[in-house]
């Protein structure tokens, strides 16, 4: 008798998950790839907070590389807009891939999360942010 149950996946075979931080005169990037996973949401967590006691202009999470996103790390970067609030830093999402998007859909967080193709366009609409009445690009 043969089980069509999926198995989880092996541990020792997914990318491990890589943080790098880039700051310009524009704003800081935060850069994941790899499987944002429970064991890296500390990490992540840190690195944001991080970066908005630094008090950049806009702070940018880009994820276009990442392949998996835990739940978790949607609560992360939930927290992150309403800290970025209240540190009047422009926070963004980059990177509309399928293991971000998927999730942020199933929980209709659209309207919550900012999320742009690339970091290019979301520091284009921090820009136009700061002049309400030019058309958003998302």
């Amino acid at each position: 008798m043969s089980s069509s149950v999926p198995r989880p996946r092996d541990p020792r075979r997914r990318p491990p998950a890589l943080f790098t931080v880039t700051r310009t005169r524009e704003g800081s990037v935060v850069t994941a790839s790899g499987e944002l996973d429970l064991t890296v949401t500390d990490q992540l967590t840190a690195l944001l907070a991080e970066e908005l006691r630094r008090q950049p202009p806009a702070l940018i999470c880009d994820t276009s590389a990442v392949g998996f996103c835990a739940a978790r790390v949607l609560t992360i970067l939930i927290n992150t807009v309403a800290d970025a609030t209240v540190a009047r830093v422009t926070f963004a999402v980059a990177g509309r891939s399928r293991a971000l998007l998927r999730p942020i859909a199933a929980l209709d967080l659209e309207q919550v999360l900012s999320v742009h193709r690339n970091v290019t366009d979301a520091l284009n609409w921090v820009a136009l942010a700061a002049h309400p009445n030019s058309p958003d690009t998302r």
